[in-house]
């Protein structure tokens, strides 16, 4: 399910709006317009590049609108010259753990979120903020206890009692995510329409658990009315669930299916997948991801040995469709990790996929040469280093460093240029 991003403001409201022409940015993205948030931002920069207000506000706005890379170096920026910032530590941490969500929390998201702690023990939001984070590692008792200290500090905080609801529901306690996201909606009423969404979501989830299936379904409803697009394909799976539950088999798999044309892939066997889809979330619930994963990986062996049966060419054919599926884990891993593959800077780009292919090339030489001698002094072998086998694994990780260098290369000029733009990659 989704996740909650960057709370900001006085308890995760947009607090006291106050005028100027931020005042008019804090207002547009309480009322969901991020695209006018965003430009107010950037047209203040562009006049006073020193105001860490509209930026760590422009962070706010990239994390909201799903560019945590460029949230992170936004944030970075403003704790580099203000250490001290509450604020841009928060949402540091926050864009982090977003874009770190494939690989795991990273180390600096603790270390921020911490901070924030340290510097502003009193504020319910950075007890919050640190909870968030122990929570994606796994650390739900450490994650209560900061939450709890957060709601002790302002009971009445909405994004308190929300942010408990879903640790809750982390930590499979279906009836008290049920209760803080209810508290979460009562103390929640003053906020901008919609702002609460998510409650209603976490506490559909939490529903179907305690197998009350009814109320689930008026709590997605609630959702689409407040905010239709938090629901996405998530909500017609749910709501898929929900009717698979029930018996209503036509009308689960109906949901499935518009769920899976929705995703956007493999659309054109969006009918099988949603029937798999179906059963597999019916019977193991939030398991299902790790049954699929399975079957997935069990057809695509099944598949790769059918293939290499192919006299003389089989096996070669495997090792290109290995290397094929090693790049398309690679290419879609690096988009969810840091929001996009190449570098944005056009500079860092160009130098990046020079460096990438040479470090491809130099992986790729390596992991042959390493082979034929292995091959030759070790196994005696008259095939040296040219078959299949040695193919696969020098493509694997000519793409594995490719990749690499992907991540690395704008990361690097940031941390040893001083150029705007390579910092901003």
């Amino acid at each position: 399910m989704n996740r909650m991003g960057y709370r900001g403001g006085q308890s995760g409201a947009m607090g006291v709006i106050p005028g100027g022409p931020l005042g008019k940015a804090k207002y547009a993205l309480a009322m969901g317009d991020a695209d006018e948030a965003e430009r107010i931002c950037r047209k203040r920069l562009e006049r006073s590049p020193d105001d860490t207000a509209a930026r760590v506000l422009l962070a706010q706005v990239l994390l909201q609108t799903g560019r945590a890379g460029e949230a992170v170096n936004e944030a970075r920026r403003v704790t580099r010259e203000q250490p001290k910032n509450v604020e841009g530590l928060i949402v540091l941490s926050s864009a982090l753990t977003q874009r770190g969500s494939l690989g795991g929390v990273p180390a600096e998201a603790e270390q921020a979120a911490r901070r924030a702690v340290e510097l502003q023990p009193k504020s319910a939001n950075t007890h919050i903020q640190l909870a968030d984070v122990l929570m994606r590692k796994r650390d739900y008792a450490q994650a209560r206890r900061e939450i709890d200290k957060a709601i002790e500090l302002e009971p009445r905080s909405p994004s308190a009692h929300l942010m408990r609801s879903i640790i809750a529901l982390s930590d499979k306690d279906y009836e008290g995510a049920i209760q803080s996201a209810d508290a979460a909606i009562r103390f929640g009423r003053q906020l901008a329409p919609g702002s609460l969404a998510q409650a209603d979501f976490v506490k559909a989830n939490a529903l179907i658990e305690v197998k009350r299936y009814d109320e689930a379904l008026s709590a997605l409803n609630s959702v689409e009315k407040q905010n239709p697009t938090l629901l996405g394909a998530n909500g017609y799976s749910l709501r898929g669930r929900i009717y698979f539950k029930q018996r209503k088999f036509k009308d689960s798999y109906g949901q499935f299916l518009a769920a899976q044309r929705l995703s956007g892939r493999l659309r054109w066997a969006a009918p099988v997948l949603a029937g798999l889809v179906m059963v597999a979330t019916g019977l193991f619930g939030q398991n299902a991801p790790y049954v699929l994963v399975g079957l997935m990986a069990a057809v695509v062996v099944l598949i790769l040995w059918g293939v290499s049966l192919i006299p003389a060419v089989g096996s070669w054919i495997v090792s290109l469709l290995v290397i094929a599926l090693g790049g398309a884990f690679a290419y879609t891993g690096l988009r969810q990790l840091q929001g996009r593959f190449f570098p944005a800077d056009p500079g860092a780009r160009v130098s990046g996929i020079l460096v990438g292919a040479a470090a491809a090339l130099g992986a790729g030489a390596a992991t042959f040469a390493v082979w034929n001698a292995v091959a030759v002094n070790w196994l005696h072998s008259k095939a040296g280093w040219w078959n299949p086998t040695s193919l696969a694994v020098a493509g694997l990780l000519a793409v594995l460093a490719f990749a690499a260098t992907m991540y690395g290369w704008p990361r690097l000029l940031a941390r040893y240029s001083r150029s705007p733009q390579a910092a901003a990659a």
